[in-house]
């Protein structure tokens, strides 16, 4: 099981579709616009973002208006599994919960239902979602099944939506949600194949609905998005170290 088993799960159980208003109503001249108020993920706020749709090589909205609907959409995403991993760490202060976080591969852009893992500085689609992913392991072989509701359950109280659970698998287990178009992934892994790697692992994958591209996405760097976005776009959930048991690069 790999990272790509997030997104790739995520895009199989729900798909990069326009948030909560059903199907794009096509105008006569093939363009539109849907609104969508989305209330914020936990504290992160609310935020109005412009979906378009249409054409997929003439956008629909100003540069302005989706430059800031990028900014507001990979602010949610990321902080979604922030969020998550902070809960984590509230609900169980007992267990370290090691943080293998590399900006530039776990907080990332693609083109919607194309690859998710090669986005392009050199040929911008019309069309992108973000994707933020939070590899953790933990210093013990009894597995993470446990932890996962726990952990999803506040969130469901906030009114994310369980979209597939399959935390009975003996290869994948999961729970997926989704809530205002955004997708939440969280995979564990069994005792038996913790017991067989020699640690726990937990998954945290999020993806956001599908937007249309800002004309300078190309200047983006997932390692510096205040760069790009402004002072506090990056993420600040830590501490970012991997755990000295684990020889990361085994796991990709």
């Amino acid at each position: 099981m790999d990272r790509a088993d997030v997104r790739r799960g995520q895009r199989d159980s729900h798909s990069h579709a326009l948030p909560d208003v059903g199907p794009c109503l096509q105008a006569a001249d093939g363009g539109c616009a849907v609104i969508v108020m989305r209330r914020g993920v936990w504290a992160v706020g609310a935020a109005l973002l412009l979906v378009g749709c249409g054409d997929p090589g003439v956008p629909t909205e100003s540069q302005e208006v989706r430059y800031s609907d990028a900014r507001v959409s990979y602010t949610l995403t990321t902080s979604t599994v922030d969020a998550v991993l902070s809960h984590a760490r509230a609900v169980f202060p007992e267990i370290d919960f090691s943080l293998n976080y590399d900006a530039g591969r776990d907080d990332s852009w693609a083109e919607c239902g194309g690859d998710y893992f090669s986005p392009s500085a050199e040929e911008i689609p019309p069309h992108i979602a973000w994707h933020a992913h939070r590899e953790i392991a933990i210093d013990s072989v009894d597995g993470t099944i446990d932890l996962v509701w726990p952990i999803l359950q506040s969130f469901i109280d906030d009114g994310w939506t369980v979209t597939s659970d399959r935390l009975d698998s003996s290869t994948r287990p999961h729970v997926y949600l989704s809530k205002d178009g955004f997708d939440l992934a969280v995979i564990a892994n069994t005792e038996e194949a913790a017991a067989g790697a020699g640690w726990s692992r937990l998954q945290i994958g999020a993806d956001s609905p599908c937007l249309e591209s800002p004309d300078d996405l190309a200047d983006f760097d997932p390692d510096d998005p205040d760069a790009y976005f402004g002072p506090g776009a990056a993420p600040t959930v830590g501490p970012f170290h991997p755990p000295e048991f684990i020889e990361w690069y085994e796991m990709y």
